[in-house]
């Protein structure tokens, strides 16, 4: 079987291998998955493990930090929170700037609604995703947060989503190449992308 290499520990870099992916890939879309399950889904993509071996795996993935802790996906639908909101924000420069701004990041932390907040450094200087239960909510919000910090906004622009997919998973360049040239080819498109040949490792 052709394994990957392990995990290499550097001063200022952590490496993790294909397997690793693998098996965050899989806790990342059900992190309730147990050791037998993981190493039975493992099985159907190529891999072979012991549970030992992906328990092993998985408390390393923990004591390095790469692993910071589970959590649960739900339907939005569902638990009454349909309303995703995108909101970009670009910056005026007042005398207190950096003051509200913190202040402004305070009140983000502790909202129940922003799951997401960053600072950006393209045409917009800030971008937040908010969950709401309906558009009233919403909009509310929308009036009482410009009156509370728009004295450091010169412009405020929101946008509903209509989700298409939400979540991620990781992947390497390898993984990233394999998939463009895959839709390159059924889009007849030439990307000049040449794939690194795969190592075959021993256990």
């Amino acid at each position: 079987m052709t394994m990957a290499e392990p995990i290499i520990e550097h001063k200022n870099e952590i490496k993790i291998d294909a397997i690793d992916r693998q098996i965050l890939n899989l806790l990342i879309a059900n992190a309730r998955d147990s050791t037998r399950t993981i190493v039975k889904k493992l099985e159907g993509m190529g891999t072979e493990m012991s549970e030992r071996g992906v328990g092993k795996r998985i408390a390393r993935l923990e004591k390095l930090g790469i692993i910071h802790g589970y959590t649960t996906m739900v339907d939005l639908n569902q638990v009454n929170m349909p309303i995703l909101r995108l909101i970009t924000v670009k910056f005026t420069s007042p005398k207190d700037f950096l003051a509200r701004l913190d202040e402004m990041k305070q009140y983000l932390t502790g909202a129940p609604y922003c799951d997401f907040s960053a600072r950006t450094n393209g045409n917009i200087d800030w971008i937040e995703l908010k969950f709401f239960n309906n558009h009233q909510q919403a909009q509310k919000e929308e009036d009482l947060y410009r009156a509370w910090f728009g004295d450091i906004m010169e412009d405020y622009r929101s946008y509903d989503l209509d989700i298409h997919k939400l979540g991620w998973q990781l992947f390497d360049e390898d993984d990233f190449n394999r998939f463009i040239q895959s839709m390159s080819k059924k889009e007849g498109v030439d990307t000049g992308i040449t794939l690194s040949k795969k190592k075959s490792i021993k256990k």
